[in-house]
């Protein structure tokens, strides 16, 4: 379904993107401007791409890097990604769930969403670009876009956005460590709940 938001630019076209392990706040500015998108899990796993399985948050410490372990294939060069599996090495979803509620806990907006993303961090889920869907489908609830499309089949993609900028908004360790860039769009949603569509927006400009 086409979003028809005034807010959005490119209301008749559509946005092909990589999967993205609780993806950067650029990347939901750029969805933020399309009408629709797709994810491409048929893309090959190039291994020097880290956003499928890695993302960045901000806590009491500074910068966390979190990386899902994924299990190896016979052949990394001709894998797709929708193929990719979860390794369950050292209980990592629970690694990753406790960074995220030691970094966020205390942030105006933690308590509201905690319950609709935990799911995702079960330990559960097998593969990688289940897991980067289930949480992308939390956070697109959680700004209000519209959920991606399954299929590109004769639409107008697009492959690449420019013209997005750094944008700052409330941040809870900002006393400590000032305004942090490209963090994962979960310090967004956390930090600024309701209004955090408009910091996309603005984004955009």
């Amino acid at each position: 379904m086409t979003c028809h938001s005034p807010l959005v630019r490119y209301p008749d076209s559509t946005l092909a993107l990589p999967p993205a392990y609780c993806g950067s706040i650029r990347r939901y500015a750029a969805i933020a401007m399309y009408g629709n998108t797709v994810t491409d899990t048929e893309r090959r796993f190039n291994k020097r791409e880290k956003d499928c399985h890695r993302c960045v948050i901000e806590g009491s410490n500074g910068i966390q890097r979190l990386t899902v372990p994924l299990e190896k294939p016979q052949e990394w060069h001709s894998t797709r990604l929708k193929d990719v599996r979860v390794s369950t090495h050292g209980k990592w979803w629970h690694v990753h769930w406790e960074a995220i509620c030691s970094a966020y806990g205390r942030t105006p907006f933690f308590e509201y969403y905690a319950d609709d993303i935990a799911p995702a961090f079960s330990g559960d889920i097998e593969l990688l670009v289940e897991l980067d869907d289930k949480i992308d489908r939390f956070c697109r609830e959680a700004l209000g876009l519209p959920q991606p499309l399954s299929s590109d089949t004769g639409m107008t993609v697009a492959r690449q956005v420019e013209n997005i900028r750094d944008v700052e908004y409330y941040q809870i360790w900002a006393e400590r460590f000032g305004f942090t860039p490209g963090l994962s769009v979960l310090d967004l949603i956390f930090n600024m709940g309701p209004e955090a569509p408009l910091v996309l927006h603005a984004m955009t400009r």
